[in-house]
């Protein structure tokens, strides 16, 4: 079966199995195909850019507002519900039909941003994140599931490829694009500029995809909604928002002897237990059936995917302030890094044709961390005096590296489970969340690590006090105002303190690579034939 042939000719309503991969049960012309998938990468656009845009505009909303205490909040208010509904989405797309829960949380998403644009004060700015999360939950699961059910598993890692792209990109140029409209425009125009781009999507996906056919063995709709777990949909968002919020928090806003830290943590640990537990009970019917990690290749995925994407957001960050501690604007550091974001953007494409071609993805998964990892080490070698030559080299390793293996994991999950549709949803949207958490804790960690070993590095430096740390942390900018000879001393503490990120990057790389170890090394045709 050659790489590119359409459903339409591969494609049948029968649950027959091709002889080398599961064949798709959505016929689709090529138009129409290329025409929807264009639309889920406008949705991976918007999900993507929605998550960095922000960061670069909190500075200017914050005074918009006058309300500095509440910064982490427009951040987290966003994420909490993206995280902690994906298992809820992922379930219900075995139950529901995809194509109306994609166009309803293309809709809540797009609700989101305008009450964003449009917030009068910061509380309902935060209600409008938390709105636009719901939305951000449900569409890189749908789409992703919608992509397995359109498509034969030869093709799937083209485009598995392409939106690995399309999130590389976006996590680049996001804080570019939201400094510029800060600073030229309005921090307003960070969240109308998603108005136009999900309302294309949205007629795409209506006007271009079919009804996906679903079985709900038997059961009417209203049964099936009846019998979710409810409880267990509960439990799952429990136990996400008490982890990521100590998460989020530790090494940054509070100390990690915080009694507040602290205490969400032993709650989410027990609450985890509880959940465990509860879905134990419910079986088959669980929210999170249990039995799926008794395969090998689902813990592998989970396993690799948090580690690669904890690896891949501590480079897409601290990247950039290696350049702004060198004087460099937000902008001119976003353009220091276009080696990093190219090579990720070729490597993702490349990797995925040549899965599509040869048929294994245990090679891309392996080695695209480990070269993360000896990218990181080098990293970690990095001063003040250092070329942007070497610079430039090993970003473009580490870029190559992990695009081969971000979106890699997930074919790999909707492999396994590729002839059982309830299943495929939920294994999705498993593996995504997985990313997503690895987002956040190496956003987090890398925070903690980095903003400690400052505080190591200049306590007791003459001329400084804890309300000057404060500021430097918050504004790389404060720096360049110092005499001199302190700022050589405060911007070697502070490149050293970026570097020293990098060695968790070599720890994360190096795992995500173990993980590996659990994935079968055959042809992912044959994924799922055996536990």
């Amino acid at each position: 079966m050659s790489t590119l042939e359409t459903p339409n000719e591969v494609g049948t309503e029968k649950d027959e199995v091709a002889s080398d991969s599961e064949v798709t049960t959505v016929p689709m012309s090529r138009a129409q195909l290329v025409f929807v998938f264009g639309a889920f990468m406008l949705v991976f656009l918007l999900i993507s850019l929605d998550q960095t845009i922000i960061s670069t505009a909190l500075p200017t909303i914050a005074s918009h507002f006058q309300a500095v205490s509440n910064l982490s909040w427009i951040a987290s208010a966003y994420f909490l519900p993206q995280a902690g509904l994906m298992l809820f989405f992922g379930r219900i797309l075995s139950i529901s039909s995809p194509k109306i829960i994609c166009l309803a949380v293309i809709a809540i998403f797009e609700i989101g941003s305008l009450f964003c644009a449009v917030a009068p004060s910061v509380n309902f700015l935060i209600f409008g994140r938390a709105f636009a999360g719901v939305g951000a939950s449900g569409l890189g699961i749908s789409c992703m599931y919608i992509v397995a059910k359109i498509t034969t598993l030869r093709q799937r890692p083209v485009f598995m490829g392409l939106f690995g792209a399309v999130y590389s990109v976006s996590s680049i140029v996001g804080p570019l694009i939201g400094g510029t409209l800060s600073d030229h425009v309005s921090w307003r125009w960070c969240f109308y500029i998603n108005l136009p781009i999900g309302g294309a999507a949205f007629v795409a996906v209506a006007l271009s995809l079919p009804q996906i056919s679903i079985r709900n063995c038997g059961q009417s709709a209203w049964e099936a909604w009846r019998r979710l777990d409810w409880i267990g949909v509960f439990l799952s968002i429990a136990v996400v928002t008490l982890f990521l919020l100590p998460v989020q928090w530790g090494g940054n806003e509070r100390p990690w002897s915080d009694p507040v830290v602290i205490v969400l943590l032993v709650l989410s640990a027990i609450t985890l237990a509880i959940f465990i537990a509860w879905e134990y009970r419910k079986g088959l019917e669980a929210l999170l059936p249990l039995d799926m990690f008794m395969r090998r290749n689902m813990l592998g995925v989970c396993l690799h995917s948090f580690f690669c994407d904890m690896c891949f957001m501590i480079a897409s960050y601290y990247l950039p302030f290696l350049y702004q501690l060198r004087g460099h604007s937000a902008t001119k550091s976003g353009i220091d890094i276009i080696p990093f974001m190219i090579a990720g953007i070729l490597a993702s494409v490349l990797s995925g044709i040549c899965i599509s071609k040869l048929g294994y993805a245990w090679p891309f998964l392996f080695f695209g961390p480990l070269a993360g990892a000896v990218a990181s080490g080098l990293m970690f070698s990095l001063n003040m005096n250092s070329s942007f030559a070497r610079m430039a080299g090993y970003q473009i390793l580490m870029g190559a590296g992990l695009g081969v293996a971000l979106q890699t994991s997930l074919v790999v999950a909707q492999a396994e489970f590729s002839k059982d549709e309830t299943r495929l949803s939920q294994a999705t949207s498993m593996a995504t969340f997985m990313k997503v958490l690895g987002y956040a804790v190496g956003l987090a960690s890398g925070g903690g690590i980095f903003a400690s070993r400052v505080r190591d590095e200049l306590n007791g430096t003459p001329g400084l006090d804890p309300e000057f740390l404060r500021e430097a942390l918050s504004n790389i900018k404060f720096i360049f105002t110092l005499a001199p000879e302190l700022q050589a001393i405060v911007l070697g503490a502070y490149v050293r303190a970026v570097v020293s990120v990098f060695l968790l990057s070599v720890a994360t790389a190096t795992i995500s690579s173990i993980g590996c170890f659990l994935i079968s090394r055959k042809k992912i045709d044959t994924y799922g034939d055996s536990k």
